[in-house]
């Protein structure tokens, strides 16, 4: 057995279950490509089923090509293909959006027994870790790509991105390539062409080093997390709360990792939570906000999570003229004004800005409407602003409560979201005296009948 397939089979092993349903996320990569083949070759000596999963993220002229190359592989092999394409993608699509997009479909497919499985390398590995570090991340930071995270597996991660390639030509497995890698535009693709192979001249067998700190990093991680769980358990003052007294006393690397899971219970970590928590305890009196539904605040002597309800999505319906109650307490009347009509309605609605928001040339749309919540992908151009943001960038700049983010609606035309609870309609579409269909959107309190302010 060659060494590719013995690591990977080994990891396979340690990461997967008899009766699994496997999910290969497939871009047509080879990295992908050889992960692919690879479970499909393994999957009866695993006892698992295979199926494939391709995000077209739509940045490119050529990604259909992408899509239907990863289509035909799995119609030829009998793969279960689940495909998803950006419905409008931003006019600068960044790394993060990307991951966004793929993540936020992958999540619609877990489920019980199923597993994501990704093509993440040892090469992928290295890159991360290096520009962790480069940012000034701490020992999980340092730990780089999990082998293991929810539903997600790596079972590539102790091989190189020329190992698969080695494996794709073996096999006679074609794969396509993504230009956009050969570009500097990605801060990962300038350390890829020029910082790894400089680091690889200097220090043979770089790669792997990185490897294997990552691996000793990880196992330290874990004994962080172990001793920050027995500081919680031994600070316990009952359901949701820990005494200050405690957690005060303990030495401030169990404090902070025990602070750590508080948050991360609720939310991934962010950049100055361990700080206000720190300083949270020190007080002894305040709160943190923590999402839109839980905060960590302190009552007497103990520090208690709080919760509050949250708000659901609801599911997508054709817009048209009428009422519509939706579920949080949001209520949306939609009005079409035709012909003489609107010069009148536009004037009046010129005299609040809130209103003007919330009017638009209906001929500018272009489409039917559908009333939804957010789907992964989605963005919005603000008006005035004549540039796209994500929804989830968006809704961190206006500070929107997370518990509020999936119910809030949104008109989509063709998948392009033109009107957004909070923020009226999109850059381009405000009307002018040459209008003769206006489509006015009223957002209320669905439970009281007001108007939204």
């Amino acid at each position: 057995m060659e060494r590719f397939e013995e690591r990977v089979l080994a990891a396979c092993k340690e990461l997967l279950a008899p009766g699994d349903r496997v999910i290969a996320a497939v871009s047509g990569g080879a990295d992908s490509m050889a992960l692919l083949q690879f479970l499909l070759e393994y999957k009866g000596a695993l006892g698992v089923g295979v199926e494939a999963v391709h995000v077209d993220h739509r940045m490119r002229a050529d990604s259909a090509r992408d899509a239907a190359f990863v289509a035909k592989f799995c119609k030829k092999n009998g793969v279960p293909l689940h495909a998803f394409a950006a419905a409008a993608p931003p006019a600068r699509p960044s790394e993060e959006w990307c991951r966004e997009l793929r993540y936020g479909f992958f999540e619609t497919l877990a489920g019980p027994g199923v597993k994501i499985a990704t093509a993440h390398t040892l090469s992928d590995q290295a890159e991360t870790l290096l520009l962790r570090l480069a940012r000034g991340a701490g020992v999980r930071g340092a730990a780089g790509i999990p082998a293991v995270r929810g539903c997600y597996v790596r079972p590539m991660l102790g091989v190189a991105k020329a190992e698969a390639e080695d494996f794709c030509r073996r096999r006679g497995l074609a794969w396509v390539t993504d230009e956009s890698n050969f570009s500097d535009d990605y801060a990962r693709n300038r350390l890829r062409r020029h910082a790894m192979p400089a680091i690889e001249a200097a220090c043979p067998g770089a790669e792997a080093a990185f490897g294997e700190f990552c691996a000793r990093m990880g196992q330290l991680a874990q004994y962080l997390r172990g001793r920050g769980e027995h500081l919680l358990m031994s600070a316990a003052a009952g359901p949701g709360a820990w005494r200050l007294d405690a957690l005060a006393a303990a030495p401030q690397t169990e404090r902070e990792e025990a602070l750590r899971i508080l948050v991360e219970a609720e939310r991934p970590l962010r950049k100055g939570d361990i700080p206000r928590l720190r300083a949270l305890v020190e007080r002894r009196a305040g709160a943190v906000q923590l999402t839109g539904r839980a905060l960590l605040a302190v009552r007497g002597e103990v520090l208690e999570r709080r919760r509050v309800t949250e708000h659901a999505a609801f599911e997508p319906v054709t817009a048209a003229p009428g009422e519509y109650r939706l579920p949080g307490g949001f209520g949306l009347r939609l009005r079409l004004v035709e012909g003489d009509d609107c010069e009148e309605t536009i004037k009046f609605a010129r005299t609040a800005k809130k209103t003007f928001d919330n009017c638009a040339d209906y001929d500018k749309i272009g489409s039917s409407l559908c009333l939804r919540t957010r789907l992964p992908g989605d963005v919005f151009r603000p008006a005035g602003r004549n540039v796209d943001k994500t929804l989830k960038k968006l809704f961190n700049e206006k500070k929107v409560p997370p518990s509020r983010r999936g119910a809030l609606p949104l008109l989509a035309a063709g998948g392009r979201v033109v009107w957004l609870w909070g923020e009226g309609f999109a850059h381009g579409l405000r009307p002018d005296e040459a209008t003769r269909r206006l489509l006015v959107a009223e957002p209320f309190d669905r439970e009281h009948g007001e108007e939204e302010e």
